[in-house]
């Protein structure tokens, strides 16, 4: 009899595999994560120099609105936005809500969905208004 346990999916044959709507989640949860730890000293440098002096602020401001500093920007806060709301998620079922795996697959959604929207909010917010 074969065993059905779990196995794992080597990296050239991952293309193929069909991952469930909770694991994509799960998996941009972890993204944005790193995300966020890589751009952090990107943020802190700019709050230390925007910190120094009025012209200093004036020149962060411009290098945020008007420069490809702005793409980083908008990157690390889609990336907090997605990682507080797929947060909130894992919080709640770690309380024992949402376990059920039709309720998870919809919160799964509901986050995807919600990190796109949150995603093109921040970036009309940064180049529209």
């Amino acid at each position: 009899m074969k065993h059905q346990g779990p196995r794992n999916i080597g990296l050239g044959s991952i293309k193929s595999y069909s991952f469930p709507i909770t694991a994509i989640s799960s998996i941009i949860h972890r993204i944005t994560g790193v995300l966020m730890v890589v751009l952090l000293p990107f943020l802190i440098w700019g709050f230390s120099l925007s910190m120094r002096c009025g012209g200093d602020f004036y020149y962060v401001q411009d290098l945020l609105i008007h420069s490809p500093w702005s793409i980083v920007a908008w990157i690390f806060i889609s990336a907090v936005s997605y990682h507080v709301i797929a947060g909130i998620r894992h919080l709640i079922m770690d309380l024992g809500f949402g376990e059920e795996m039709c309720v998870a697959r919809a919160s799964s959604i509901a986050v995807l969905v919600l990190g796109v929207l949150v995603t093109i909010f921040w970036g009309l917010w940064l180049w529209v208004m």
